[in-house]
């Protein structure tokens, strides 16, 4: 049956693309609209998981006396990415997520390659039942989706205080042993591992996280987020 020119128009008002952020129409082919591009601001420094320094060197390869793994971070949080995080994490905003993938994939100056394995922080029991998801997850999957890799889920963490309103070394302190391998996991033998979430501000959750993977064998660990986070004393951001 042929659809009538009316028909069409109504159609086509459903699915026309949209700015994710603003509701904007877009252009074929683009994530975000020109005014919400504007407020993005591209985070040009990785920065080691054990100190939250930046890395001396953008390959990326191990420095004298630094121990953890590089964290690579595509965007600082200020501006429309913290806006993402922040609908994302705690308004229910799932849909944000593959916003989120495409901004790591298009900003961030290392991604993983197809064949790599894509690994999420994972929350806590309680506040993943409180919120209904975890968005390091959710980011995750469309990152895969995005990139040609796998994503598994092979960690859990015990639940543990907020980060909110610690210091540098508190943090560090707070996810000190939260986390585990799930179930019968095992780290993918000879895989690339990048270990996902949606926010670093000293890294330390990403050096706790990282730990468990190596010590369970894996050779190679990356820290991916999207937004990079200077710590200040109002921060809400949990990791």
């Amino acid at each position: 049956m042929a659809i009538s020119p009316l028909s069409k128009n109504i159609l086509g008002l459903f699915l026309r693309k949209v700015c994710p952020s603003c509701g904007c129409s877009l252009e074929e082919g683009e994530l975000l609209c020109a005014w919400c591009k504007l407020r993005i601001d591209r985070c040009s420094k990785a920065h080691w998981s054990s100190t939250g320094t930046p890395l001396g060197n953008p390959s990326g390869y191990m420095e004298a006396g630094v121990t953890g793994i590089p964290v690579y971070s595509a965007v600082l949080y200020r501006g429309l990415p913290g806006e993402i995080v922040v609908r994302l994490k705690y308004k229910g905003e799932k849909h944000l997520a593959r916003a989120a993938a495409g901004m790591i994939m298009r900003y961030s100056t290392k991604v993983p390659a197809p064949g790599d394995i894509l690994v999420p922080v994972p929350a806590g029991r309680k506040r993943k039942r409180e919120r209904g998801y975890n968005q390091a997850a959710l980011l995750s999957a469309k990152l895969a989706s995005l990139s040609g890799c796998r994503s598994h889920d092979i960690l859990k963490k015990d639940d543990s205080p907020s980060q909110v309103g610690l210091s540098p070394s508190q943090r560090r302190e707070n996810v000190a042993g939260v986390f585990h391998m799930s179930g019968r996991c095992r780290v993918p033998e000879g895989a690339n591992i990048w270990l996902v979430d949606d926010v670093a501000t000293t890294c330390s959750t990403m050096d706790s996280a990282a730990g468990v993977l190596l010590d369970f064998g894996a050779v190679s660990v990356t820290g991916l987020t999207l937004a990079y986070r200077k710590r200040t004393a109002d921060s809400i951001i949990h990791r």
